[in-house]
């Protein structure tokens, strides 16, 4: 089909472009890693193509987008301008290939000896393919199990149903319909202020020819999968250990929290048995809702399934985290030398290296195309980042790179955002609101808060931080890995602090990507239990502090080989041993627990579902005998078959447009208003109408369901009946009506 062939075109632009942009990528992992003792386990492939992929379907979504528009100040009516942009999109990316191809394979890396290569032995190519594997089967199953056509209808399962339906719309905005200029599909002539671009590419592949559920899922699925890969590789790359490249993913999969232990109790409280409380488990149709909005589920599993756009900004994030350490990296080895001068005064702390094998301009120039793009991929994601490396630029040499790519950041938002909304005013905010979503705004609620959502994952995390810095200080080593854990809670504390929307629940999402950040030195303290650093003492062995780092990392690797790990008497190897990997377990169970259990909440939830009738007879009609332009009045309908069309309504569910920044407030009287007939001036309604391009009236029998506080029905049946040209009745298709309105 086009739009696989379309999503390949993107996928292996962007692979050539990130290998041209980074062109030796064992060097950095080399300046990204504490020892070289890893990398021989780590093939240059887990950055490349899952990066490749990431940036090549940014671009091409966010190009495709602009080309189309133009595209369609030339081609409008019936005639739709997304084949056009696709294949100029399409024809520009393979001549970018073609010539990117070339210029990778014609130059020559020089290898630096003390670099090792990836061991390309049997076991560690399956044990990459073999989790590459699993997380495609359970993001696949994640996505379609939720979201899927079968049997003519497409399926919206009950825990996905809201927020895919907004999603959805805006999809077949661009698969069938034509929405340039861009506005909100549930709130038609106000602009778009959502990040829409992600499900731009989406309705970009519905328009090529791939069902809307692969249009949406496929995406997903990619966006899930190459996140994974990417948090796993700076997992190892951390760490040193190559089971965190799995387990980072998993405790992502099976958050923690302390939902699990407090229902226990409270049960148990009430007498229930273990055999009792598993059945309500296993049984269980409802998310907890021990906290604010955790019925809802968005800290669950769920959440990655409901906006389905949260995992391809996370990928960002983590492509420029990992371009970015070696600038940390560096300044920790010059501050670990004595060099606090340094740190303010040196040509390295504002400047990139002469002659830096890592060639950070290039880099910078990955980042920047990165950054441009994000703004209306995912806004908060770029929020996050930015908060993120602002922080490792306060630790960082090189900073006049970080400031470029911000500097660039921003303009980019603006720019977007006056393009889109008018004014950045109606995108973000920046408003001092302290206590997120805590009962009360007060520093103890929101910590109490804090750590009864996230279980374990703080707790460890700060192990983690308190371990390594102690260890890395005694050791003699850079301690960045310290500075990178708080910086990356940074958004977590912008969220108990500011708020960037009308919802404050939006927040979640900097609370989420810290989480999941957070999960690789959470990983890093289970491995280290379950692969305990010791070994069985033989003669008199002598523990040895490693040398100092040299200044130069890609040149001269850190010699972790030549130090040996702590060596003890048998008598305490094999039970500290057991011991260690016990508490590793123990550990496990206590971080997925709730995770666990939210999974079957998951799939006993969305076995009901809301159908959507994808062969509806009003849905052809409207394709067949509207203009993608055309504006509709219909009931405030939330999933509806109607949405298919890919045409706008004037009021669709308030809740979708009031949390994307819209003023719902005054468009519900009007709304109101209009369905009522004007107060029976029919001249006033069709006046009103024409002027905001609201061309067809859609009766549905919901309307009836509309009353006022009399108990009457608000919508005026007869009144429309008799003023309005009736052009299409569907006595099969839940007996809708249409009118034309002028």
């Amino acid at each position: 089909m086009l739009g696989i062939l379309f999503i390949v075109i993107c996928a292996v632009f962007g692979y050539e472009l990130v290998s041209f942009l980074v062109p030796d990528v064992r060097r950095l992992y080399v300046a990204v890693s504490p020892s070289g003792k890893p990398l021989s386990k780590i093939p240059d492939v887990l950055f490349k193509i899952p990066a490749g992929i990431i940036t090549g379907i940014a671009v091409g979504s966010f190009s495709g987008y602009y080309v189309t528009s133009l595209m369609s100040l030339v081609i409008n009516g019936k005639q739709r301008p997304q084949g056009a942009g696709a294949s100029v999109v399409a024809l520009v990316f393979c001549y970018l290939i073609f010539v990117l191809w070339g210029r990778n394979r014609k130059r020559e890396i020089k290898k630096n000896p003390k670099i090792p290569g990836f061991d390309k032995s049997v076991g560690n190519t399956s044990y990459y393919g073999i989790a590459i594997i699993l997380f495609t089967i359970i993001s696949s199953f994640l996505f379609f199990y939720s979201f899927r056509i079968s049997d003519g209808y497409l399926i919206n399962g009950n825990t996905v149903f809201s927020d895919l339906a907004p999603h959805t719309a805006m999809t077949a905005s661009f698969g069938k319909g034509s929405n340039f200029p861009t506005q909100y599909m549930h709130y038609s002539g106000d602009g778009i202020q959502y990040h829409f671009f992600f499900y731009f590419f989406c309705g970009m592949l519905e328009f090529l020819g791939l069902p809307i559920d692969y249009a949406i899922n496929i995406p997903s699925i990619l966006s899930m999968v190459c996140c994974f890969i990417l948090l796993g590789l700076l997992a190892m790359l951390l760490s040193g250990k190559r089971l965190t490249f799995v387990l980072a993913p998993v405790l992502v999969l099976f958050r923690s929290s302390f939902n699990i232990y407090s229902m226990f109790v409270h049960l148990r409280e009430h007498h229930y048995d273990l055999k009792r409380i598993l059945g309500l488990i296993v049984h269980s149709f409802s998310w907890y809702d021990q906290s604010p909005y955790d019925n809802w589920g968005i800290w669950s599993v769920n959440v990655y399934c409901n906006q389905r756009h949260l995992l391809f900004g996370v990928s960002m994030i983590l492509i420029l985290i990992i371009l970015f350490i070696p600038h940390v990296r560096r300044m920790s080895i010059s501050l670990m030398k004595g060099g606090y001068k340094d740190f303010l005064f040196s040509r390295n702390a504002w400047i990139p290296r002469n002659s830096d094998p890592l060639c950070p301009v290039r880099n910078l120039i990955l980042a920047l195309i990165l950054v441009t793009v994000m703004p209306f991929i995912h806004g908060s994601a770029l929020i996050a980042g930015l908060l993120i490396l602002a922080f490792m630029a306060i630790v960082s040499e090189a900073r006049l790179n970080y400031l470029i790519m911000a500097t660039l950041a921003v303009i980019s938002s603006f720019i977007q955002t006056y393009l889109f909304a008018g004014s950045y005013r109606k995108v973000v905010m920046f408003e001092v609101s302290p206590g997120f979503v805590s009962r009360e705004s007060t520093f103890h609620n929101s910590l109490d808060y804090l750590i009864y959502i996230t279980g374990f994952t703080l707790f460890l995390t700060a192990v983690f931080a308190v371990g390594w810095l102690i260890k890395d200080l005694k050791m003699r080593k850079p301690i960045y890995r310290f500075f990178l854990v708080i910086s990356f809670l940074i958004p977590l504390i912008f969220a108990f602090v500011f708020k960037v929307s009308l919802e404050m629940l939006a927040n979640h999402k900097f609370v989420q990507i810290s989480l999941i950040l957070s999960d690789i030195f959470v990983a890093t303290v289970l491995t280290n239990l379950i692969i305990l650093p010791v070994r069985l003492r033989k003669g008199k062995d002598l523990p040895k502090l490693l040398p100092l780092n040299n200044d130069e990392l890609e040149e001269e690797l850190n010699k972790e080989s030549a130090k040996k790990p702590l060596s003890i008497p048998l008598a305490a190897y094999i039970p500290s041993r057991i011991l260690s990997v016990i508490i590793a377990l123990v550990l496990i169970f206590g971080l997925t627990a709730t995770g666990i259990t939210e999974w079957i909440t998951y799939y006993n939830i969305n076995r009901y579902h809301i159908d959507v009738d994808t062969n509806s007879e009003l849905v052809s009609w409207i394709e067949e005998n509207t203009s993608p332009q055309d504006v509709f009045l219909t009931p405030m309908w939330s999933v509806n078959r109607f949405f298919l069309a890919g045409r706008p309504a004037y009021y669709g569910w308030p809740y979708y447009a009031w949390s994307a920044g819209h003023d719902t407030y005054t468009r519900d009287s009007v709304y109101l208003w209009l369905i009522s007939g004007c107060g029976g001036d029919i001249d006033t309604f069709v006046s009103y109408c024409r002027e905001r391009g609201i061309k067809y009236l859609v009766f549905d029998p919901e309307f009836c369901d509309m009353k006022n506080a009399n108990g009457k029905t608000i919508y005026a049946a007869e009144f429309f009946a008799s003023n309005l040209k009736q052009v299409a009745y569907f006595p099969h298709d839940n007996n809708t009506i249409v009118y034309q309105i002028y």
